[in-house]
């Protein structure tokens, strides 16, 4: 077994078993008597003995990782209202936070953070000060137990599968099979959430001195962290992604994420990764090493730091201008690009939506999908016969070689056979369609319309230019597509070269 497919076993138990909280709102103070008295982080006595319970919100975090005692561990900062309010009185700075250090005897014990912002449940952790800091420890192999809500509406999961959000006071993942929920403990997340979206709203949080700039990564000798705009996905197999990322330096990087360790991220979010190398091997591109306990996070709707990377970082498409120009391009090139609406869809491979879209229940619920494959050819192969003209009463198609369009006007049909990662190893083919009968797809070259190509000679010109564009080496179309009495229709997608 490869390693990348270790990892992938390693790493695919990304969330933990749902359980039912209460529904109804309860008094925002603990009952006398209550199981569990819970501590703000500033309050919780350094030299007390008894085990601590609390609620936090998470700023930072690395992937479970396993040492060499045999032990996963995983590391949070985290923050409350007590310290926020240190912050807002002026009398606190940026490293006013707690850290948590959680310990297990399985990765699947400890919690998966892909999201900033979240806030994380606290159950028998002991305190110490360590470098000055309050530390945490909950050792889940004994007694602490940990549960996770989200900050925003949805998970980062929940969000991406297109699942409806459950009650606000239900844990989207928890350690252990059981769940217990207080009522006192209705008003301390409802408050707390509150307090952490204005929190993120108001600070970056992650503070410049929490994370390098890409264009002094170069110099970097060891571990560093960076907080950028994602700015391409691209499926380079079945088990990983390669990310464009470029910060507000400027600085264009690329690294490759496993999808089954990352499988919340998304074209134009802002993601901070921790605990990156700088890659002096590579010479066609600027690449950062990611290490098996580096994590990549995003932020929760309302964050301040997210909002402004987002409208300040754009791409302008140098890099791949700049492979295109080469005879074989050894850096991928995603040629277009997806309506704004769709950017949230998570990638379906061909293999999904060719194989199992029927059996699926998630997928035969839905006819709208994004995808990602390389041509291999096109059809017709005569570029002036790629528009045809459409008669919409009788819903026929007929060339346009020396007539013209009648009850309807011209429409693009073409055939694209296509391959992805999935199917690369068998021998089918995949044909999407590019018809524009019903206005589907009908932006797809990128401004060229539907003209009769026999007359109209600079528009075939132009489009004479895509197939050798589409089929190239190392060339890929990240598509939204529809799927109609079993075939699929590109829309709402452009080629952007």
């Amino acid at each position: 077994m490869s390693s990348a497919a270790k990892n992938q076993r390693s790493t695919s138990r990304v969330t933990k078993k749902k359980t039912t909280g209460p529904k109804d709102a309860a008094p925002k103070k603990a009952e006398k008597g209550s199981k569990y008295e819970y501590v703000e982080l500033t309050k919780a006595q350094l030299t007390s003995v008894t085990a601590q319970h609390f609620y936090a919100v998470v700023i930072d975090a690395t992937f479970p990782y396993k040492t060499n005692q045999e032990r996963y561990i995983c590391s949070l900062k985290i923050v409350d209202p007590s310290l926020y309010l240190k912050k807002e009185k002026g009398t606190g700075d940026n490293s006013d936070y707690a850290t948590l250090v959680l310990y297990a005897k399985r990765f699947e014990d400890l919690p998966i953070i892909h999201r900033l912002g979240d806030i994380i449940r606290i159950h028998r952790a002991t305190i110490r000060l360590y470098n000055g800091q309050r530390q945490f420890n909950a050792n889940i192999f004994y007694s602490s137990s940990w549960a996770l809500f989200s900050t925003d509406k949805k998970s980062a999961l929940q969000e991406i599968g297109g699942q409806e959000a459950t009650s606000d006071l239900v844990p989207f993942s928890q350690s252990g099979k059981n769940f217990t929920f207080q009522k006192n403990e209705a008003g301390i997340v409802q408050n707390i959430r509150k307090q952490a979206q204005q929190y993120f709203s108001q600070y970056s949080v992650i503070s410049n001195d929490m994370f390098t700039a890409l264009n002094k990564a170069q110099a970097q000798k060891g571990d560093f962290d960076v907080v950028a705009k994602i700015l391409q996905i691209h499926g380079l197999d079945e088990y990983t992604n390669e990310l464009k990322l470029k910060d507000a330096s400027g600085q264009v990087f690329y690294t490759l994420a496993l999808k089954l360790k990352f499988p919340h991220l998304r074209t134009g979010e802002v993601a901070r990764i921790r605990s990156a190398t700088y890659d002096e091997t590579s010479t066609q591109k600027k690449v950062l090493l990611l290490s098996h306990y580096s994590n990549i996070v995003t932020f929760i709707s309302t964050s301040k730091l997210a909002k402004e990377l987002r409208g300040k970082i754009t791409d302008d498409r140098a890099v791949e201008r700049a492979a295109l120009k080469q005879d074989v391009s050894l850096s991928a090139v995603v040629l277009t690009e997806v309506d704004k609406k769709h950017a949230g869809l998570p990638a379906h491979s061909l293999h999904d939506l060719f194989h199992n879209a029927d059996s699926d229940k998630e997928l035969s619920s839905k006819d709208t999908f994004r995808t990602q494959f390389y041509v291999t050819k096109i059809g017709p192969s005569d570029v002036k016969e790629w528009v045809k003209a459409y008669d919409r009463k009788t819903k026929k198609v007929t060339s346009l070689k020396g007539s013209a369009a009648k009850g309807g006007g011209n429409i693009f049909q073409v055939s694209f056979l296509v391959k992805d990662a999935s199917t690369q190893l068998n021998n089918n083919t995949y044909r999407v369609l590019l018809y524009t009968h019903d206005g589907l797809g009908a932006n797809f070259f990128n401004g060229v319309k539907a003209d009769n190509l026999h007359k109209n000679a600079d528009a075939r010109k132009k489009l004479e230019e895509y197939p050798e564009l589409l089929t190239r080496f190392n060339s890929y179309v990240d598509a939204v597509v529809e799927r109609r009495n079993g075939f699929y229709f590109i829309k709402n997608t452009r080629i952007v070269y």
